[in-house]
């Protein structure tokens, strides 16, 4: 398998957030896609902008950052610049897990061949996959450093979930989950936490089996919750909803970046007690009691992000990122993305007036 690691210096930081294209007088998602491409070239660097399985998805991938920090100042800029190019193409950009209500599987599937192809295949699990998430890819140096940062970001993906948890709505009812995202991407096969390997050539060996089987045509067909990348020379965490404020964004990806880079220190868990955890989290958010089955002990999710965020404070010092890590923090003391949307709904009473209020909290206007 060619892979890129060492081609960037280890734990710099890049990501890809996707974005819903909603229509500025119904709220519905719109098939806008093409229309927004076509606005935006000459506009951002190639590969900025690039479509996704549904129509009325975009996904903005950002550059390769030496540092959190830099990606901190960059982000709204760029995000401003985006909602430009969706507003001169008929759309509100709209930054959330899930939209509020907008039938997943009536959302047209973009023309790209790979997309096509796996509608084809997949059938209804494909058409329901209207979900918008966070990817956050941290540059590691080898083959075998990746499959230990895997399995750092692996253990730690219930908290991610709990802390980026911003899909509480499906269809027009509230599915009583934090993220509804969460449970919607595990319709598709090889989704979920990735297997624990003990080290690159079982990566290797795993998905030349899958490859030999004709189950896939390469590893970009494994969509774990968190996956090496050896083309981009990275791992990816892919767990979180797509977050409404940007500075949660940056602050999901320092806690990526610093469990990247100490990873050392993090034992490998069992994928099946993880789930446990997962469960827990997409269905409570940072209410969740997650239990640790090292220590024996029940920890409520926003004391395990204190705990973590403590550990961790010595590396950020080395990679620049501690004001962003404790936007970790932030997160714990002000809630999830989820319950803010449904204190929104609560006092505005319509799931319309939810999407106005995520596009506005989206991004700024230039």
């Amino acid at each position: 398998m060619q892979t890129s690691f060492g081609a960037s210096p280890p734990y710099t930081v890049g990501i890809e957030e996707e974005f819903q294209l909603t229509d500025p007088r119904t709220r519905e998602l719109t098939p806008a896609i093409e229309r927004l491409l076509a606005a935006g070239a000459g506009d951002l660097p190639d590969d900025t902008l690039a479509s996704e399985l549904s129509a009325s998805c975009l996904e903005v991938r950002t550059p390769v950052y030496a540092s959190v920090a830099e990606l901190a100042r960059a982000l709204p800029g760029l995000r401003a610049r985006v909602r430009r190019l969706a507003e001169e193409s008929g759309a509100r950009l709209v930054s959330a897990g899930a939209h509020p209500f907008s039938p997943a599987a009536e959302q047209p599937i973009t023309g790209k061949p790979r997309y096509r192809k796996v509608d084809e295949e997949m059938g209804w699990p494909a058409r329901m996959q209207a979900i918008y998430g966070l990817h956050v890819h941290v540059a590691v140096p080898d083959g075998e450093r990746a499959v230990r940062a895997v399995s750092a970001l692996a253990r730690h993906v219930p908290l991610f979930i709990a802390l980026a948890a911003n899909s509480p709505f499906w269809e027009g009812r509230d599915t009583r989950l934090a993220s509804v995202r969460a449970k919607v991407f595990g319709l598709i096969p090889r989704s979920g936490l990735p297997p624990r390997f003990g080290s690159w050539e079982e990566f290797e060996a795993h998905v030349d089996r899958l490859v030999r089987a004709g189950s896939i045509r390469d590893y970009t067909f494994c969509w774990w919750d968190v996956r090496p990348h050896p083309k981009l020379g990275t791992v990816e965490l892919r767990a979180p909803d797509a977050q409404t404020d940007p500075g949660r964004t940056v602050a999901l990806a320092a806690l990526a970046q610093c469990l990247a880079a100490a990873a050392e220190e993090f034992e490998p868990e069992d994928p099946l007690l993880t789930e446990e955890n997962k469960w827990r989290a997409t269905r409570y958010g940072l209410e969740a009691e997650l239990y640790d089955f090292r220590g024996e002990r029940t920890v409520p999710a926003r004391r395990a992000a204190e705990e973590l965020v403590t550990a961790l404070r010595p590396v950020a010092g080395e990679l620049g990122c501690e004001a962003e890590l404790e936007g970790v923090l932030e997160i714990s003391r002000s809630g999830t993305g989820a319950e803010r949307q449904r204190a929104f709904l609560e006092r505005e009473g319509s799931l319309k007036s939810v999407v106005d209020y995520l596009a506005e909290k989206t991004a700024p206007t230039l």
